[in-house]
């Protein structure tokens, strides 16, 4: 196909589109030659069912941007959400001891920012996430690959530039102008 892609599925089907934007995280990297990200490993942690009463004002989401970073929520169930504690490396496979040694210090963490909230972990685990060298995503074209576009929005605030990539793909792919495309490009 000259002007756009052609796409085949592992079943044998094929799609023919002028235009392609891939958003699958981390796992775009393979379609990307340009190192443009690193690989890290991140933990968190679903606590037992919590009394009711014991929780904080608003149930907000709570944010520590130290580093390393820690955050907890109130998820369905009455229990708590709490991540964070990263490394900065990615094994595929990762350990339950660590798992384990990860989810400890998560719960010792929040217990000393929460004291009056009886915290115990119910279910743990390690996953991977991408971070920029800025902590800024990549949107748009990776220059010199034809109708291909990338919304990568590593990090923790994948949801928040998944509308700024939403946003801006759009602009691109109808010919309107937006002035953010260099801050968010591959040649920055």
């Amino acid at each position: 196909m000259k002007h756009g892609i052609l796409l085949h599925t592992a079943n044998g089907c094929t799609v023919s589109k002028k235009k392609l934007v891939i958003a699958c995280g981390y796992e775009s990297l393979k379609y990307i030659q340009k190192k443009i990200a690193e690989i890290h490993s991140t933990y968190a942690l679903v606590s037992e069912p919590i009394a009711a009463g014991h929780t904080w004002y608003r149930n907000s989401l709570v944010w520590e941007t130290a580093t390393p970073y820690l955050y907890f929520r109130l998820v369905a169930g009455d229990r708590i959400l709490v991540g964070g504690k990263d490394d900065e490396f990615h094994r595929h496979n990762i350990l339950a001891s660590i798992i384990k040694k990860k989810a400890a210090m998560l719960e010792h963490s929040f217990c000393k920012r929460m004291p009056h909230i009886p915290l115990k972990a119910d279910f743990s685990w390690g996953g991977a996430f991408a971070v920029t060298k800025d902590g800024l995503p990549y949107i748009g074209a990776v220059p010199g690959i034809r109708n291909i576009y990338f919304a990568l929005g590593f990090g923790g605030n994948g949801i928040t530039f998944s509308i700024v990539a939403a946003e801006l793909l759009r602009d691109v792919l109808t010919g309107k102008q937006n002035g953010n495309e260099g801050l968010f490009g591959f040649n920055r």
